[in-house]
């Protein structure tokens, strides 16, 4: 029987499979190690760290040992990692380079993990770095517009810090106006007589005009000297008149720009109250407010986490080349012949972990634990014909009844199709933190149903959640707080409905429910009261920075009546002065000819009038004698 063994052949046999064999336990996990880190960080575009691979061979298993798949967002932190994973491995088609997984186990699974080191790549495709730049800078851009300018009111200050004020355009203006006008005026009045200059004029003009002259070369020099001074007073008049007409333009056109300035605040506050208003129907949505900032919170962050592991469950981009590959003439291409049993190159059966579900508003502790199935695993739909099966449902669950999710990714043909669906029962919410006026849900059993479906990037969801014996209260002692809370008493039992509609990456979502009716008369009157008050601060600051312009403007006004006043009085009494004559020397002459007749004439009649006084007093003594000698 020996004779028929070729030991040469035997001994090739022994040692080949020996090499194999010490392939498997030495090499492989290094290899497949470096695999799994490579194929994972390019799928998704973060580092995927492995701390180890090995391998079994009875049964053939693969068993990776501290996974973390690093967040691209935040290459701090990790979108998922686990402590171990445990693979079955079908060892014949690993012959013809497929890895089949007929079952894979996680332990340890959790979300958000903190990295010791960043997981960022740092080389990246261009494209992928202009989505990513450009999925950042969406959100952000639509951050101020995402919430209705109803719900939220910035403060006074920000507001005036934000618009573009009609008060401080109207008040540059009269600050320019005042600075311009004021040199003006000060230029014109550095040219105007003093009053010591005008009394210096009365005396020389008394001086001209009295006293007698000399001679005829003393009246020559006195008109000279009179002329001399009415040109002073022509130039003084002028400048008198200029600066009249420099105040008067300067009274009108700062009295024209100080009436802007007073009417600037009042329109400031019509446009801001037109951009800021609350109103009933601006501002009822209250559910929004209540519950939008976690429900929106906690969707976000499940689109994210999905968005993320995505690329490691289906192969869209693959398919979709696929699909448009079109055969050349002289060109080879590999052709994969139909079989009885197709099988795709990557395909795990089963995949089972359990994750902790954390508490609403406190994520440091668990509700229990969520059993997670996910069924055929593979970039290669199209070879199995059978969608990804993803099943979830609650184990050890603490204040909740039963917790399923069911979720269908088919991408057999492009584009795919992904559908979600989650039942949650009897949730008994307790000390509920909500997002107005210090706001807690102390109790509530509720019954959550959503659904959603992805369609070529596309999302379409929507859920819904009854909350049946819900009681609220509140710490704040607000007048808000105090009515919210009166309100809620008489509430009983509500329903939140919310919706999730546009692309993944940015979906434009809306909460609303019945209870928004049941408190809207309670917040239409809170609405009006603070819109009053910011409305009153609005109006303060406002009035505040009309008197920083403003100023001391009806004392400077009172200054410049005071000296056009005074300029009116100048102007007088140079007119006045410039009205005295000058009389010449023959005048003088004849006056003094007439003086000395006037004299001789006003002595004759002196004369003749008492000779006549002394004719009748002698007829008057001659007349009583005649009467004497009569009797």
């Amino acid at each position: 029987m020996t004779k028929w063994i070729r030991w040469s052949g035997l001994a090739g046999f022994i040692i080949v499979s020996a090499l194999i064999v010490c392939f498997w336990l030495f090499a492989a996990g290094p290899l497949t190690k470096l695999a799994i880190e490579s194929f994972g960080s390019r799928a998704l575009g973060a580092k995927v760290d492995v701390a180890d691979v090995s391998f079994g061979l009875n049964p053939m298993t693969i068993t990776v040992s501290g996974v973390q798949l690093t967040d691209k967002d935040k290459p701090m932190e990790n979108i998922v990692s686990f402590e171990t994973a445990v693979a079955n491995i079908e060892p014949f088609p690993l012959l013809l380079g497929k890895a089949i997984i007929p079952q894979l186990s996680l332990e340890g699974v959790a979300t958000g993990t903190p990295r010791s080191e960043s997981g960022a790549i740092k080389k990246t495709n261009k494209k992928q770095t202009e989505k990513s730049s450009s999925a950042h800078s969406k959100p952000a851009a639509n951050d101020t517009s995402a919430e209705p300018k109803s719900q939220t009111l910035p403060s006074a200050d920000e507001i005036l810090e934000r618009e573009s004020l009609l008060t401080e355009q109207a008040g540059d203006a009269f600050e320019k106006a005042y600075e311009s006008h004021s040199q003006n005026i000060e230029q014109s009045l550095a040219n105007l007589p003093t009053e010591d200059s005008i009394k210096q004029y009365e005396v020389q003009l008394n001086k001209l005009l009295t006293g007698k002259f000399k001679n005829l070369e003393d009246f020559k020099q006195r008109k000279r000297e009179l002329d001399a001074l009415r040109n002073q007073f022509k130039q003084d008049k002028q400048a008198i008149a200029d600066a009249k007409q420099a105040i008067a333009q300067g009274k009108s056109d700062m009295k024209e720009k100080f009436n802007a300035l007073k009417a600037a605040p009042k329109q400031d506050l019509n446009n801001i109250k037109s951009k800021y208003t609350l109103d009933g129907a601006g501002a009822s949505n209250l559910t929004a407010l209540l519950f939008g900032e976690d429900a929106g919170g906690y969707a976000q962050t499940t689109l994210e986490y999905y968005e993320k592991v995505r690329p490691l469950l289906v192969d869209e981009a693959t398919q979709a080349a696929k699909a448009e590959l079109k055969a050349k003439r002289l060109e080879g291409r590999y052709v994969q012949f139909e079989t009885d049993r197709p099988q795709p190159d990557f395909w795990v059966k089963t995949l089972t972990f359990t994750m902790s579900l954390p508490q609403v508003g406190q994520p440091a502790q668990s509700l229990g634990d969520v059993a997670v199935n996910v069924l055929d695993i593979t970039h290669q739909q199209d070879v199995i014909n059978r969608p990804t099966l993803v099943k979830g449902k609650g184990v050890n669950l603490r204040n909740i009844d039963s917790l399923t999710i069911n979720g269908v990714l088919d991408h057999r043909t492009s584009p795919g199709k992904d559908s979600f669906t989650l039942e949650v029962q009897n949730w008994q919410l307790n000390k509920v933190k909500l997002g107005l006026a210090g706001l807690r849900m102390d109790n509530s059993v509720t019954d959550v149903s959503a659904k959603g479906v992805l369609i070529d990037g596309q999302l379409s969801a929507s859920g819904q959640a009854r909350f049946n014996q819900a009681t609220f209260s509140s710490k704040d002692r607000t007048m808000l707080a105090k009515e919210m809370v009166a309100a809620l008493k008489t509430i009983d039992t509500f329903v939140v409905n919310g919706r999730a509609k546009g692309p993944l990456t940015d979906p434009s979502m809306s909460i609303n429910s019945d209870l928004d009716k049941q408190l809207n008369s309670a917040f239409d009157q809170r609405i009006a009261q603070k819109q009053q008050e910011l409305e009153n601060k609005i109006k303060a600051k406002l009035n505040d920075k009309l008197m920083s312009y403003a100023g001391d403007y009806q004392a400077q006004l009172k200054s410049l009546n005071l000296t056009e006043g005074n300029l009116a009085s100048k102007g007088d009494a140079l007119e006045k002065l410039g009205k005295q004559e000058l009389s010449s020397y023959q005048d003088q002459l004849k006056a003094e000819a007439k003086a000395k007749a006037d004299a001789e004439k006003a002595r004759a009649k002196a004369k003749a009038k008492a000779d006549a006084e002394r004719k009748r007093k002698e007829l008057e003594r001659k007349a009583k004698e005649k009467l004497k000698d009569l009797f």
